[in-house]
C-alpha cells in the first residue's frame, strides 16, 4: 500500500497508480496486485484503490461479455490520524479523484454505492470504466443482464456455484 503525505498532487498520486495498475490484472482475489494498487491520501483522508479488473463475464457475474473487464477506482475515508477509523464518504473529493483519474472518460462511468456488508462499513464506492480488449473505453452495448451478446453454453456465477460460500473482503479492501 502507497502513503501519500501531505503535499503530493493529485496528478502525481493518479499518474503512480496508473502505472502501478498497468502492471497486472485483478481478477477478484485481493494480493499483492491489490496492495500495489492501494494508495492512501493523508492529505484528504482517501483511500484509493486503482486497478485493472477482468473476469466480470467470464466468472459468471454478467451475462454481456462487454462487462468483461473495466478499470475500477475505489473510493473510501479514514481518518489520517488512524487508518482503521472510518469517515463519512466526502462526496466533493471523491468527485476530484474521478476527474483526476477517468478525465473525459468520467461520462463512461459505472457508479456503485457499497454493496458487501464491510463496503457498507467502510463506507465504499466504486467508479468504473469498461474497456475493449485493449483496455480502451467503451459504452457496453445495452444492460449487464441481456444474453443477446451472450455465448452459448456460458452459465452464471449463480449456475456455477449453487451455495455462496465466499469470505467477507478484508477491511481496507472491502466493496
Amino acid at each position: 500500500m502507497r502513503i501519500y503525505r501531505p503535499g503530493w498532487l493529485k496528478s502525481s498520486i493518479v499518474k503512480d497508480l496508473r502505472r502501478a495498475s498497468a502492471t497486472g490484472i485483478f481478477g477478484g482475489l485481493p494480493g499483492q496486485y491489490t496492495i500495489n494498487c492501494t494508495a492512501v491520501d493523508l492529505s484528504t483522508g482517501s483511500v484509493l484503490i486503482y486497478t485493472r479488473d477482468i473476469g466480470m463475464h467470464s466468472s459468471g457475474w454478467f451475462k454481456n461479455p462487454d462487462y468483461e473487464r473495466c478499470i475500477h477506482l475505489s473510493i473510501s475515508f479514514r481518518n489520517p490520524l488512524n487508518l482503521d477509523e472510518s469517515i463519512p464518504f466526502e462526496k466533493k473529493i471523491a468527485e476530484e479523484w474521478v476527474s483526476a483519474f477517468f478525465g473525459d472518460y468520467k461520462l463512461f462511468l459505472w457508479c456503485e454505492s457499497p454493496k458487501s456488508d464491510a463496503g457498507k462499513r467502510l463506507d465504499v464506492h466504486h467508479y468504473r470504466v469498461f474497456c475493449d480488449l485493449n483496455w480502451f473505453p467503451i459504452v457496453p452495448r445495452k444492460e449487464v443482464y441481456t444474453t443477446e451478446f451472450t455465448e452459448i453454453g456460458w452459465k452464471s456465477f449463480s449456475e456455477l456455484h449453487p451455495t455462496d460460500e465466499r469470505e467477507e473482503p478484508s477491511s481496507l479492501y472491502a466493496g
